[in-house]
């Protein structure tokens, strides 16, 4: 756990914690993503595994863990069936 001062000049502790995810869930993640302007498929698909995963993890740090899988609903069946199938290829261990 580390001690950090914020812009509003609280000081808060962060603390690493670990959290199991499913394949399926790093997928929503990741999907919730391409909902925003900062990413798109062909470049997701060009991630590698660190990648993937610190982009899940910005999800989860901006939107919380709800609110990436509302977004999920914006995005069409074959783009999610593309990133799904992507996501199950890079992390075989999560299946």
């Amino acid at each position: 756990m580390r001690a950090k001062t914020y812009n509003d000049g609280i000081k808060r502790i962060n603390a690493k914690i670990e959290v199991p995810l499913s394949d399926d869930d790093v997928g929503d993640y990741i999907l919730s993503a391409l909902t925003g302007e900062s990413i798109d498929l062909n470049t997701l698909q060009q991630m590698n595994k660190r990648q993937l995963l610190h982009l899940a993890k910005e999800e989860i740090k901006t939107f919380g863990t709800e609110t990436p899988r509302e977004r999920v609903d914006e995005i069409d069946n074959d783009t999610k069936v593309i990133v799904k199938n992507y996501v199950k290829q890079m992390f075989p261990e999560l299946q």
